[in-house]
């Protein structure tokens, strides 16, 4: 049954292939439009209900003497449920341009792979019927065929609705489990219909003639009879079972697609918006910067600079939208160049040193401090780091300890990393920084949405220290680019510490070299330390030999 309705179509295709060679080639002029073909295929769709939509695309006859590598096929004419493909080459795709040349070759019906439809996305098929000047006799060879081609008509055929159009015909009787499959590759057969559920067990294989000689396609069936697909308490209320959760899980899936295809169209949405809206704010505040250079009074300079302000929320607000908004699409890439580690800390230490003093709210005093290591000597320290380290800090004051914050990286599993530090290439550096300071702390119930997209602790977080909730989660996405993990513990009214790691590519040798003869020529650098006492802590015992390696590099310390 299935075979034979896909006929039913695919005849009625190719009669309309007969309709163009008729009244579009052979009359003068031509009696087809795309306002006659689309409202024609329109009114005769109920003998075409398998498909989607036909199209037509000609082969101009001016190029008829250009080879077949640099010929165009335009189409000219579309059903207007696929009106989107007028002008289109149907040559232009690789998978297309051989499916063409084949029907025009053999004189049938030719399918393509199976592939999403556009706007369903529903696995479908493209028929493709060659139209010709002349009625050729079926003994025609391959070389007539192609000089007598025309043009193209192809039908859309949804192959999911073909399928459940036969199962509802069949479901007063019983309930089939289908699977079909394009099997023109035999090792990699293509999934048409149907779910990927174990086939194991009684099933019928049935091979499918869809006109195309090329192509292979097969039908697997389950049935089971709906007398066994009912709430009893002996063993069928396992098929019952089965067959639910098949359901739910087509369900599911669709939810899924929808939902995933609503999140792609809002990162879409809101980098589209955050663009247009930056573009003239940034004409806003350059006029306002200029207006603020020209004769104001006292209460007209307050004014300009409350909307200056307000203007730069607004912009670093866009900013991080437009950030997240890459992130969430797939689009941000990171550029690997060459920097320098103590410079970039000293650049970001100094940008937010007044944010930082105008928005942490710290319990009496307290401090913020940035640690760089490398992810060795961290390890190496984890058996003698005691719990007066999170006691003896910068300031004196406890501090939320910073071991807790790695506790799920993977990295300090006993499972060990996915890749031994002791494999990984001399090119690569691994480094682990973190960050503590002794603030309010985050509260308990809000530590699970603390990387979470626009999620704050409470509403009055943004009006006492601003921010719009989502720095973390592009942290996150971050650091997850650099091959790296972030974590976090926080005591309350004792303060955070936010712990991330970063795999990134060493410098070249040569490149070291030269920084090491910048660093010797920095003679006044050395002066400035020379003669002066310095006393090194190291709970390791083995850090003695090392000691001596910093007085000869240069730098003039008396080490004790």
């Amino acid at each position: 049954m299935l075979q034979d309705q896909f006929n039913v179509s695919m005849n009625h295709v190719q009669a309309m292939s007969i309709l163009i060679s008729t009244f579009h080639h052979g009359k003068n002029p031509s009696s087809i439009d795309q306002s006659t073909f689309a409202r024609y295929t329109e009114r005769t769709a109920f003998e075409r209900p398998l498909t989607s939509g036909v199209a037509y695309a000609v082969r101009p006859r001016s190029l008829g003497a250009i080879p077949d590598t640099e010929g165009i096929c335009p189409v000219i004419f579309a059903q207007d449920t696929i009106s989107h493909v007028v002008s289109i080459d149907v040559l232009s795709g690789k998978e297309d341009r051989e499916n063409v040349l084949r029907a025009r070759a053999s004189g049938k019906g030719v399918l393509t792979a199976p592939f999403p439809l556009l706007k369903s996305n529903r696995l479908g098929v493209i028929l493709t019927f060659a139209v010709y000047k002349t009625v050729l006799p079926s003994s025609a060879t391959p070389e007539e065929r192609i000089q007598a081609t025309d043009g193209y008509l192809g039908g859309v055929f949804d192959i999911e609705s073909l399928v459940e159009k036969l199962l509802q015909q069949l479901a007063s009787k019983q309930t089939i489990l289908v699977n079909v499959y394009d099997i023109t590759k035999s090792l990699h057969p293509i999934s048409m219909y149907g779910s990927n559920v174990s086939t194991d067990g009684l099933q019928h294989v049935s091979a499918l003639n869809f006109g195309d000689p090329f192509r292979k396609h097969e039908m697997r069936c389950r049935p089971w009879n709906r007398t066994k697909i009912c709430f009893e308490t002996d063993s069928n209320t396992n098929h019952h079972g089965h067959a639910k959760v098949e359901d739910d899980f087509h369900e599911m899936m669709e939810l899924k697609k929808r939902a995933e295809a609503a999140d792609v169209a809002k990162s879409q949405f809101l980098a589209t918006v955050s663009h247009e809206i930056r573009t003239p704010m940034n004409g806003v505040l350059g006029m306002l910067h200029m207006l603020m250079d020209t004769d104001l009074d006292v209460t007209q300079q307050d004014y300009v600079r409350m909307a200056q302000g307000s203007g730069k929320a607004l912009i670093s607000l866009i900013n991080e939208v437009l950030d997240q908004a890459k992130i969430e699409s797939g689009k941000l890439e990171l550029e690997a160049v060459q920097f320098d580690l103590r410079a970039i800390l000293d650049d970001v230490l100094s940008l937010f040193t007044g944010k930082s003093q105008e928005r942490v709210e710290f319990t009496e005093k307290g401090h913020i401090f940035v640690t760089v290591h490398l992810l060795e000597e961290v390890m190496e320290s984890i058996e003698i780091e005691t719990e007066s380290s999170s006691e003896n800090t910068l300031s004196g004051f406890p501090v939320a300890d910073r071991r807790q914050s790695w506790r799920g990286f993977r990295i300090f599993s006993q499972d060990g990393p996915a890749c031994p530090l002791s494999s990984l290439s001399s090119d690569l550096v691994n480094i682990i920084v973190s960050v503590e300071d002794t603030g309010v702390g985050i509260p308990l119930e809000a530590r699970s949405r603390v990387f979470t997209p626009f999620m704050q602790v409470g509403p009055s977080i943004s009006r006492m220290h601003g921010g719009t909730g989502i720095g973390l989660s592009i942290s996150k996405c971050l650091v997850g680019l650099m091959n790296g993990e972030i974590g976090f513990s926080s005591l309350p009214r004792i303060g955070s510490t936010f712990t991330f790691t970063a795999v990134l590519s060493n410098v070249s040798s040569n490149t070291g070299e030269q920084m090491n003869q910048q660093i010797n020529h920095q003679s006044n650098s050395a002066s400035e330390f020379r003669g002066m006492t310095a006393l090194l802590v190291d709970p390791r015992d083995q850090s003695g030999p090392r000691c001596p390696g910093i007085t000869s590099n240069g730098l003039g310390f008396m080490l004790k």
